[in-house]
């Protein structure tokens, strides 16, 4: 009757053990699973739900099992142990008092060594906790890095673009983004059979200009040219670049031959009303101006042949006596 009685008691601590085991088996992975969820929500989401839910199940499994064999060795092995311990004490017949006194001893060791492991275990538990908010953490600072470094990327693209368009020295548009606009100026006044003016500037004697005042107070003459062709043509539409050198050109679009003379005009009085340099030399820097124009009476076949036409109307005008705007043919 005695065996029977104590056969069911022996199973009871390794049974406990196994409910125990079990209960840690589901819970634990639950618990990663939605702490790992969070994390990575935190840090902005999945990029697809598909590689999320696999880096997050190989994330969940690794981390469980770790934790699983770390309780398994510092937890349930000594609990096991003590459990086998208490229920052989308590199957024995009757324990002599100098038995008892010798085990207890050893009970308390084995309770000591448990507290210790638990405490190692939440000591470590809780020095995963701070590396994951440290990870946390110095992940956002990569990520503002990262815009920092895009914003100012975009920046610097916008930076080149504008200048590849656009002229160093007088901010006007540059010979690139003139052919352009030239071209599709000239394609929608054919298309709406419109009016569209053309004027090349040339800055008369401008190398004697240099000579006479140097290239610094040179440079300044074409700032303040392009600052007064920007001011009389700021319309939307209009369009004004620097060719190069001291060459300039306008581009009117709606604007017939007459129109555009009348303009041209007062821009070369307000040219030599500035008396460039300095407001005080004897000669004005006066301007040289050849203008065609595009109307449904008098058509171009291509952007380049309106081009040439104001081209040879400069070349009549220079050699006319400069100061003058000539009139293609």
């Amino acid at each position: 009757m005695s065996t029977d009685s104590t056969a069911p008691q022996d199973l009871s601590g390794p049974r406990r053990t196994g409910s125990l085991r079990l209960r840690l088996a589901l819970w634990v992975p639950l618990l990663t699973a939605t702490v790992v969820a969070l994390f990575e929500w935190s840090l902005g989401g999945f990029e697809s739900v598909g590689q999320g839910l696999a880096r997050t199940a190989w994330l969940v499994l690794l981390i469980s099992a770790a934790q699983l064999l770390l309780v398994e060795a510092v937890l349930l092995r000594p609990l096991r142990q003590l459990a086998l311990g208490c229920e052989a004490m308590e199957s024995a017949p009757v324990p002599l008092a100098a038995d008892a006194a010798a085990l207890a001893p050893k009970f308390a060791a084995e309770l000591d060594r448990i507290g210790h492991a638990m405490r190692r275990a939440c000591g470590s538990l809780w020095q995963q906790d701070q590396d994951t908010r440290e990870l946390k953490r110095e992940l956002a600072r990569q990520r503002q890095l990262v815009q920092e470094a895009q914003a100012v990327l975009e920046a610097s693209q916008r930076e080149l673009a504008s200048l590849v368009r656009s002229d160093a020295l007088t901010g006007l548009a540059n010979q690139r983004a003139f052919d352009e606009a030239l071209r599709r100026e000239f394609k929608r006044a054919q298309r709406q059979r419109g009016l569209l003016a053309l004027a090349v500037l040339d800055l008369d004697q401008f190398k004697q200009f240099n000579l006479t005042h140097g290239t610094a107070l040179g440079d300044v003459a074409l700032q303040r040219v392009a600052a007064l062709l920007s001011e009389r043509f700021k319309r939307d539409t209009d369009v004004v670049a620097r060719l190069g050198g001291e060459e300039f050109v306008a581009l009117l679009p709606g604007f017939g031959m007459a129109e555009a003379q009348g303009v041209l005009e007062m821009l070369r009085d307000d040219l030599r009303a500035l008396r460039l340099p300095d407001g005080a030399c004897e000669a004005p820097l006066t301007i040289s101006v050849g203008l065609a124009a595009v109307s449904p009476a008098h058509p171009y076949l291509t952007a380049q042949a309106l081009m040439q036409a104001a081209d040879e109307a400069l070349y009549i005008a220079k050699h006319a006596g400069r100061d003058r705007l000539s009139l293609a043919a």
